[in-house]
């Protein structure tokens, strides 16, 4: 059993009272947070990774943020609230389980010099990194020490300055430039006023009729005082804020300004206001809320008669509030949708000062799922069809009609025609270049990837090739300065060469920057990509890992880590995915790890459920267990692996799939779950891709619940949970109940729960206890420590 006493709340496991267990349980000594024994794996999980690219197109600019890649445990271990759907610590308003950056290289594409490098000192600290509008500035939050600081960094002179506001980052990003030298934040109402005194109040939700279904979401408010402090952590005012410090504070803007856009001349913002009364029963999303707009210039909130008013809501129901949108090629006009009568959607504009009615520039039968302009003005929109499983794409023509795009299911990896290239690479409105917008595809096909960039013209809707992958490489755009030639900047990597960066301009390509490999723990490692068949015809693949030095002709003890995907269509779920042939992907606790102790990898078989309707998940169980058994067969009759030593392992979808194994099936010697859901009748309306509710399916729940097959569980099962799993179908209470009802019907299970962690372990020490167990764990039921 594991490490269990009072203790141990303060390390890594649960103390077996809680459960009401008797003192026969079995003891360990005192639990600590381990770390694996090999350094290998300890540097594989720890190592600095590949830095996250942030372009700016206009000054021809590269920015490379690394960031941590494991979270000091002290850090998500701070005293934290759960209010209104966020997890935050209170002493710097925000969630602290973040990687944070720890150096900033910006690199000139046109010269490929690197021009500074902004490293500030001490521990990781920079969050929220962005380029002023000229990409000479930078401009960050710094969580060094206590409150958050905004702070700048000139690229020329590579030197840093902290302004002097309290910027409050509760609900996202709290600064948004909104000139060359000038941001718009959501600073600290008063950073004087103190946090209001705890004071007991009971928690009263009343609902007044009506269907209201709802996720079991986590961390919602709880009584009067919850209220006091949601609005104190999370209330905020604007404030106009110069790179040369000064501070001008709108006045009027207090409340909880859950999000802020700035127009695109920079003398407006959109704001949306959280209003009470606040729900118990839902997140701050669903919470009423009231659309303003403010003239930043003239520190006034606008009249803005011809915007849609918010209706008065029960606050059990999801407020009808439209989405918003700038349109980036004129100074003030703002968009949003609305329902047509008699059915459909359409997109309206309304220019500043935003009175009189709105225009309309286009409307769909079918709706509207998402909407916006391009970098030149162009309205673009899509549609979601056959019940969400499709897509269709459309451009608005001059005179307000739709025209069709691009159609297709939105699984089809080998149709799909890529996503659109933004004027900054994967941030602002989409580049629009020449009445062309760029499209940037994986080029999947049932050989693989050739990832390509094509231009599609908006008046004929033809696509033109612009720039396609070398053979045998990965190579994905990031993102496009529309010089002359075009300077196209792509990632570049295969399955054995990590990532570098590319300018690519005309038939020209040259490195920018090499990366260099983040993991040469798994130089030697082979890795194959490979293909079998399910009995129902299906063709399945797989990402297989062997260790290094294995004896030839001798199976080996073998991990299938899975997480089943729903497909409507035979034909898609065998479709491959373009991961498969990229570099290495470590994050987290990964089961990569596992294969510098000896172990063969199976990793992310395809394990598709096919089926159609509301009834498709129907096959789940089967079609769950048939995939195993051929990815089994195809391992064994391979000379990989040895049957009788195969383990199966999963997190959150993949966990409850592990659990339903062992419970419906004699293919595997042991389990692992990691952030599993093991009763689904504690998310009676729906999860996954399952849209019946509980009292539509009551059988099937209770069918596909682990829980309610916990005594045919006869393999060893390893049970890994966040003490703060903040998921609505994943809470802690599912791994603790099913542990429970394992012992009861004694099998041998082992529970580890990690205190402070959520859904994704982001502590380091959380992620290196929970690989040390896994390896323990398989060493103990498959590998060299186990019974024959």
């Amino acid at each position: 059993m594991g490490p269990f006493g009072a203790a141990a709340r303060v390390g890594a496991a649960l103390a077996l009272i809680q459960f009401g267990f008797a003192a026969w349980a079995a003891a360990e000594p005192r639990a600590e947070y381990r770390v694996p024994a090999n350094p290998d794996v300890v540097e594989l999980l720890t190592e600095t990774q590949l830095p996250a690219g942030l372009l700016h197109a206009g000054s021809g600019r590269l920015a490379l943020a690394y960031s941590e890649t494991l979270v000091p445990i002290e850090r998500i271990a701070r005293p934290h609230l759960g209010l209104a759907g966020f997890w935050f610590d209170p002493a710097i308003r925000s969630s602290g389980y973040d990687s944070r950056v720890e150096r900033v290289a910006v690199l000139d594409l046109r010269s490929g010099k690197t021009l500074a490098t902004w490293a500030p000192g001490g521990a990781p600290a920079l969050d929220h990194v962005a380029f002023s509008p000229d990409g000479k500035l930078l401009s960050a939050l710094r969580f060094a020490a206590g409150a958050p600081e905004l702070v700048i960094y000139d690229v020329a002179t590579a030197s840093e300055r902290t302004l002097p506001v309290a910027p409050n980052p509760a609900f996202e990003s709290p600064c948004a430039w909104t000139g060359a030298r000038e941001l718009l934040c959501r600073v600290v109402t008063d950073e004087r006023a103190p946090a209001p005194a705890p004071f007991p109040a009971p928690n009263v939700v009343e609902h007044p009729g009506g269907a209201a279904p709802t996720r079991t979401y986590q961390n919602l408010l709880d009584g009067a005082w919850e209220e006091a402090a949601f609005e104190h952590y999370f209330g905020s005012t604007l404030a106009r804020v110069g790179v040369d410090g000064s501070v001008r504070r709108i006045e009027g803007t207090s409340g909880l300004l859950a999000r802020v856009l700035p127009s695109p001349d920079g003398r407006h913002a959109l704001v949306i206001r959280l209003l009470p009364p606040y729900s118990h029963f839902l997140t701050a999303r669903y919470f009423p809320r009231r659309v303003e707009v403010w003239d930043l210039e003239q520190g006034k909130r606008l009249e803005a008669s011809g915007l849609p008013r918010q209706p008065d809501v029960m606050p059990t129901e999801a407020p009808p509030l439209p989405r918003f949108v700038w349109n980036p090629a004129a100074p003030a006009a703002l968009g949003w949708t609305e329902p047509i009568d008699g059915g459909g959607e359409r997109w309206v504009e309304l220019a500043a000062p935003f009175t009189g009615e709105p225009r309309e520039v286009t409307r769909n039968r079918g709706g509207i799922s998402g909407f916006a302009w391009t970098s030149q003005g162009t309205p673009l929109f899509s549609e979601r069809t056959d019940g969400g499983r499709g897509v269709r794409y459309f451009v608005a023509r001059a005179d307000g009609a739709p025209q069709l795009i691009w159609q297709g299911a939105v699984k089809d990896l080998y149709g799909n025609p890529g996503t659109a290239l933004r004027v900054d690479g994967d941030r602002g409105p989409i580049l629009e270049h020449g009445r062309r917008i760029f499209l940037a595809s994986d080029g999947l096909g049932a050989d693989g990837p050739r990832p390509y960039v094509a231009a599609l013209h908006l008046d004929t809707v033809v696509e033109e090739r612009l720039a396609t992958a070398p053979e045998g490489s990965y190579e994905r755009a990031l993102g496009i300065v529309p010089d002359d030639p075009a300077l196209l900047v792509t990632l570049r990597e295969s399955e054995t060469e990590p990532p570098e960066v590319f300018v690519v301009a005309g038939s020209e390509r040259r490195e920018l920057a090499a990366l260099g490999d983040p993991f040469p723990q798994l130089a030697r490692v082979e890795r194959r990509n490979v293909r079998f068949k399910r009995k129902d015809g299906v063709d399945l693949t797989g990402m297989l890992y062997l260790p290094p030095d294995r004896p030839a002709g001798k199976p080996l003890p073998t991990l299938i880590w899975i997480y089943p995907a729903e497909f409507s269509d035979g034909e898609l779920a065998e479709q491959v995915d373009a991961r498969r042939y990229r570099f290495h992907q470590i994050k987290g606790a990964s089961p990569i790890a596992v294969v510098l102790e000896g172990y063969a990898l199976l990793l992310n078989p395809t394990v598709p459920i096919v089926g159609e309707g509301e009834t498709a998940n129907d096959a789940y169980l089967d079609q769950l267990v048939s995939s195993m058994e051929a990815a089994i067969d195809h391992l064994v009759g391979a000379g990989i692996s040895d049957r009788k030593r195969i383990a199966v392992a999963g997190r959150s979808y993949g966990a409850f799939s592990t659990a339903n194994l062992l419970a419906h099936s004699d293919l595997f010697r042991t389990g692992m779950a990691l952030s599993g859901a093991y009763n689904r009748t504690l998310t009676p309306f729906g999860f996954q891709h399952e849209r019946r509710t509980f009292w539509q399916a009551t059988e099937f729940y209770a069918r596909i619940s682990p829980f309610y097959a916990a005594d045919k569980v006869r393999e060893p099962l390893l049970l890994v949970h966040g003490g703060a799993d903040d998921n609505p179908g994943t809470p802690t209470l599912q791994a603790r109940r099913f542990f429970h009802a394992l012992v009861g019907n004694g099998a041998h299970a082992r529970y580890v729960e990690l205190p402070h962690e959520q859904h994704h372990y982001r502590g380091r020490e959380s992620v290196l206890h929970t690989v040390a167990e896994m390896i323990d764990w398989l060493d103990r039921t498959i590998g060299p420590d186990a019974p024959p």
